[in-house]
């Protein structure tokens, strides 16, 4: 493999579990941190903040594969609304908010893009790149893509029809949030 090429289908970096032995499947070889979400012993990062990598079903053809995706059957919520980002300039960023209730489901739909989700006190970075692949991103967890490739389309699938009031669109104002619940649940 080439410098700079990705190993990973999907990849989180910045994790706190303990780095798992390098192994070797078949030709592929896997660094812990470049992993692919379907092998043995994909590390469980996210799961501190709730998020995690969710493998969608794969119909392989030699015509073109396909990949479905039920709510409630593949993602833990009925889906409510899909939009998706396209044409994202080079260099931009997208998201830069947090849900009071909202929960999404993120993929890849075409190219790559990074997905930096935080909970107000920790944060991870999630690199998708595969199509059959999707991030389950909680509510009250603030979310930040950038990164895009060229032609790279970020497919959202959430469970509540759009609502402003469901946004927190400023990070002081979720932190607050975040210490307030966190202060509620200790009493």
């Amino acid at each position: 493999m080439s410098p700079g090429t990705r190993a990973a289908s999907c990849s989180m970096r910045g994790m706190t579990a303990q780095t798992p032995a390098l192994q070797t499947h078949g030709e592929r070889r896997s660094n812990p941190w470049g992993r692919r979400a379907a092998d043995k012993g994909w590390p469980e990062g996210g799961a501190a903040l709730g998020c995690r990598i969710i493998e969608l079903p794969r119909i392989p053809d030699p015509r073109g594969n396909l990949t479905f995706i039920e709510g409630q059957s593949h993602v833990p919520f009925d889906i409510q609304r899909v939009f998706y980002l396209y044409d994202v300039p080079g260099g931009e960023a997208r998201g830069g908010h947090a849900h009071r209730e909202l929960e999404q489901l993120i993929i890849a739909a075409a190219g790559s893009f990074d997905v930096i989700v935080d909970n107000g006190s920790e944060h991870e970075r999630f690199s998708l790149n595969r199509s059959y692949y999707g991030l389950y991103v909680p509510r009250m967890t603030w979310t930040h893509l950038e990164n895009f490739s060229s032609g790279s389309v970020s497919l959202v699938l959430a469970s509540l029809p759009y609502d402003e009031a469901d946004y927190y669109r400023h990070y002081d104002d979720f932190q607050s949030a975040q210490r307030a619940a966190q202060e509620a649940s200790r009493q």
